[in-house]
């Protein structure tokens, strides 16, 4: 188990080393970067899961290999969300302060509003008694609420555990077909 927990460890090490890289560049922080880091993140947990599931120990048994990618993705989901709540409440709390700020005036745009009045319209009983204006004042508090440090260690935890807990299954199911085919 221990040689499990090591890989999670060396997938977070690149994950931090990545963020670090993206921190130093001193790049203006976008929603594409966001998408960008998650998905790394995301390919360096299934890339951990891949290698201890086919090349540490390969067993045929799925329990073993779904116990070894749950665990990897316990690891790897808790530390990389500490380091993100971390990174939001002390290393740099202006981010989620300049993500909120840039998505208000993104929801204060005459586009977005026209967008909500387009939706109301084609939709009336779902949006029942709901003005545009209302639509955007509920976007806006939604963008408050979610974006605080305290919300986001959670999101990111329960997204990292559940893409590592499908990926580690999918993997176990192909890994003993194609056992069982050799």
């Amino acid at each position: 188990m221990f040689k499990y927990i090591k890989t999670s460890f060396i997938a977070i090490i690149i994950s931090l080393v990545f963020e670090l890289i993206i921190h130093q560049s001193n790049r203006e922080i976008d929603f594409q970067l966001s998408l960008i880091s998650f998905v790394f993140h995301s390919l360096n947990l299934i890339i951990a899961i891949v290698l201890a599931v086919n090349y540490q120990n390969p067993t045929i048994s799925r329990i073993d290999n779904l116990k070894k990618g749950i665990l990897i993705s316990i690891v790897f989901s808790l530390s990389i969300s500490f380091y993100f709540y971390s990174y939001h409440k002390w290393i740099n709390p202006e981010f989620l302060e300049n993500k909120k700020q840039s998505l208000i005036e993104l929801s204060e745009n005459p586009e977005t509003l026209r967008q909500a009045k387009l939706n109301i319209n084609s939709n009336p009983d779902f949006y029942n008694g709901k003005s545009a204006q209302d639509l955007l004042e509920m976007q806006q508090e939604n963008i408050n609420d979610i974006l605080k440090p305290a919300k986001v260690f959670p999101i990111s935890l329960f997204s990292f555990l559940f893409l590592g807990m499908i990926s580690t299954l999918i993997i176990s199911l192909l890994t003993n077909l194609f056992q069982k085919k050799t």
